[in-house]
């Protein structure tokens, strides 16, 4: 397991300001973060070369500049929505967005692309929601396994659309559609801010879970403002299951997606609390060999 961070964590400057990703991927790798999560999501939310006939070239510029510091991008974050409540028209550009991102992804040699599962509205929202996400990630599998890559369905939380639920937010759930899916190429992502958040038994979540585990988010929360911050600046008691990543013979990195630790942070301070947040990864992965 390494420690790696996703690209968010340089994206997102102050007063709103978006670095161009290559800087990013510099940066974050000066500071030590060789393994890193390419954020395609954020980009598809803010003008980005992405939206446009130069994605291709973009992402070449992405792998030239990952080449040249010795980053290799393990995960990625594909774009998603609400694909069971999307007009028509949306769904249209969504689903070329993804495909770029798909593709990005392959060209970047990440192993497993995370996104999001869509919650069906109504009364039966468990049993919709199940078929069809079973019937719209099978097309996506098909097409990931042609381009090399995995799919890791992320789990989610409440909070942000509360009082509705939210599905794949309760582990079970996430286990029956990857489950259901049924191949070797899909599997899950473990956000420990959401379980934290949804106030779960992260030691039972993850025991339950088991080999699907594929990939992860790593942050922390206080509050619904004061979320994806680096571990120890939240609530979440980071000793009481990191080891059970061991016990389940976990094989993916431990990646930071911390992005409101830095996007306040002006630039001169950026080298030292990137090297900060490393040396504070590193002390949680290490929590992994000793069970408390």
């Amino acid at each position: 397991m390494r420690l790696g961070t996703s690209t968010t964590m340089g994206f997102n400057r102050p007063h709103g300001v978006k670095a161009d990703i290559p800087d990013v991927v510099r940066i974050l790798a000066e500071a030590g973060f060789k393994v890193q999560d390419m954020n395609f999501h954020d980009c598809s939310n803010f003008p980005t070369p992405l939206l446009t006939d130069k994605w291709e070239s973009w992402v070449d510029d992405i792998g030239n500049t990952a080449a040249k510091y010795g980053v290799e991008f393990s995960q990625s974050h594909l774009h998603f929505y609400e694909h069971m409540t999307a007009d028509a028209e949306t769904a249209q550009w969504k689903e070329t967005i993804i495909e770029r991102c798909m593709r990005g992804s392959a060209a970047l040699g990440v192993k497993w692309a995370v996104t999001h599962a869509a919650t069906a509205p109504g009364p039966q929202m468990r049993g919709d929601s199940l078929k069809g996400n079973v019937a719209y990630f099978q097309k996506k599998l098909e097409f990931a396994d042609k381009l090399g890559i995995g799919i890791a369905i992320e789990n989610l939380w409440d909070w942000n659309i509360a009082p509705r639920k939210r599905y794949t937010s309760q582990p079970d759930e996430l286990v029956e559609l990857v489950d259901t899916l049924n191949v070797p190429n899909v599997g899950i992502a473990w956000d420990f801010e959401h379980a934290s958040i949804m106030q779960q038994d992260q030691v039972s979540a993850l025991q339950y879970i088991g080999k699907r585990l594929k990939a992860t988010h790593v942050s922390d929360q206080y509050g619904i403002k004061a979320d994806h911050q680096i571990p120890y600046f939240g609530e979440t008691d980071w000793e009481s299951f990191m080891w059970v990543l061991s016990e389940i013979g976990y094989e993916g990195d431990f990646v930071y997606e911390t992005h409101r630790y830095t996007q306040n942070m002006p630039d001169d301070l950026m080298p030292a609390a990137l090297r900060f947040s490393v040396e504070v990864g590193n002390y949680v992965m290490a929590l992994a060999n000793h069970k408390k």
